[in-house]
């Protein structure tokens, strides 16, 4: 009787541990199982943009493994994004709230506000207005200055906070000034409305000095078609024989790769379809890859690559304007030059984005989310492998456009970054910009720069490449 009673405890207790073993892996995969949140709910919304970063954000590993699902979308993504994330963003498209405002997407224009040396006044100045935009259909120009936002005067106390004023509403007054002796004078004011503004012309001259035949082109953005665009510009600067080019960057914010790529094909020396061009590097999911100029230029369907070929410039040696505006597609032109011809950079320190992004939105259906994701997906190399540009690309020759005031047109040869170019060409010492002056001009400069509206939101430059 014992043995079959040891045997029977035995048999049960293995049959106890067995149901056991059970119970517990059916609780695991009870426990696996992801939640079936309601649809629009934010623990829905947060688990789609939290899934999407895991198998697309560049900094995927350092996402948090459990975050508060709970939070609004925007709140949620700003506490999950990596610290050294500047640039990712999400938007509802039908919710201009869930948009940063910039004083160029709500009125079409940009200025600074300085302390000027000389006389200590303190106002704006207008820097960048858009083409048919609100700003230039209420006669504003660049070079204009401002002394008074709705009513307010500016002071080196309120800049900032007035240039946040200008963006809370939809409507804004601005008060023009000029300056006459040590006083700033009102002249007139102007009343905008919040408008859109569609794509931006470029602005091309040609000059001939000590010998060089000199093109300028001025480029705002790199929006799809622009290469093809400019074909017949740069046939131009071809048939008329340039041997040097100045591309003014400056308040360029980037866009698309393929149109920096095709830029690209007019003017170095010695390029074809094979030439490599960018690498990008992305997370475990995204890895590695490399396209040649012709790959990259490609993904703008309206392009002929070999078309665009035949308006190569074969320089050696290409003048690119920028400032703290000029970034991403803009950087990209800068670094990835660099391989194939000298690049002699003018003006101040860019932006520092060297990173691509692509949109994300929910593809399922029926749509459950309906937001849209712009995260930074890959770190971008040039085809020798040089990037890691975050700090910005510093200038070869340092000169800062508020120093000459007022600002001229772009185009205008007087402009100071474009007469260190036409001096560096003929030779000529550039590094004390002051002697680029006429002498007997009484001239106006910026001290300090205290607010800038350029430069106040991170999300307002863009690589923009593909999947």
């Amino acid at each position: 009787m014992q043995p079959f009673f040891n045997f029977y405890k035995q048999s049960r207790y293995v049959l106890i541990c067995l149901i056991s073993i059970l119970l517990l892996q059916i609780s695991c995969k009870k426990d696996d199982t992801p939640p079936n949140y309601p649809i629009g709910s934010n623990e829905n919304i947060n688990t789609w943009i939290l899934d999407s970063l895991k198998r697309y954000y560049y900094w995927s590993d350092g996402l948090p493994a459990k975050p508060g699902l709970n939070r609004a979308p925007l709140n949620f993504f700003s506490a999950i994004r990596n610290l050294n994330d500047r640039f990712s963003y999400i938007l509802l498209p039908d919710d201009p709230s869930t948009v940063t405002p910039t004083n160029k997407s709500q009125y079409g224009f940009d200025y600074t506000t300085i302390k000027e040396k000389n006389t200590g006044l303190v106002f704006g100045v207008v820097k960048l207005v858009l083409n048919d935009s609100p700003a230039s259909r209420s006669g504003l120009k660049r070079g204009d200055y401002i002394s008074k936002i709705n009513g307010k005067a500016i002071t080196q106390e309120n800049a900032t906070a007035l240039q946040q004023e200008l963006l809370s509403g939809t409507q804004v007054t601005i008060t023009f000034a000029e300056v006459s002796g040590n006083e700033l004078k009102d002249i007139g004011s102007a009343e905008l409305t919040a408008g859109f503004t569609f794509e931006q012309p470029t602005v091309s001259n040609i000059t001939n000095s000590n010998g060089s035949k000199i093109a300028y082109l001025y480029i705002y953005d790199f929006s799809p078609g622009l290469a093809t665009s400019l074909y017949n510009t740069f046939m131009g600067f071809k048939n008329a024989g340039i041997t040097e080019l100045i591309l003014d960057l400056r308040y360029n914010s980037g866009g698309q790769v393929a149109e920096a790529a095709g830029l690209c094909t007019m003017i170095a020396s010695g390029v074809n379809y094979t030439t490599p061009f960018i690498t990008y590097k992305g997370n475990k999911n995204g890895g590695t890859r490399s396209e040649s100029l012709g790959d990259a230029a490609s993904f703008d369907h309206t392009l002929n690559f070999n078309t665009l070929l035949q308006s190569n410039l074969n320089l050696k040696r290409v003048f690119i304007l920028g400032t703290g505006a000029t970034a991403s597609a803009s950087e990209v032109m800068i670094n990835n030059l660099k391989p194939y011809l000298q690049v002699v950079l003018i003006g101040e320190k860019t932006r520092g984005k060297d990173e691509a992004s692509f949109k994300i939105y929910d593809a399922r259906i029926p749509k459950q989310v309906e937001w849209e994701m712009h995260p930074i997906v890959y770190k971008l190399f040039n085809a020798t492998g040089n990037g890691g540009y975050s700090a910005g690309i510093d200038p070869d020759i340092g000169v800062t456009e508020l120093n000459d005031l007022p600002l001229q047109p772009f185009g205008a040869w007087e402009d100071p970054l474009v007469k260190a170019a036409l001096y560096r060409i003929s030779g000529k010492n550039t590094l004390a910009i002051s002697h680029l002056k006429e002498s007997n001009k009484m001239s106006l400069a910026a001290g300090n720069v205290l607010a800038d509206s350029r430069i106040l939101t991170t999300s307002a430059s863009t690589v923009i490449t593909h999947r």
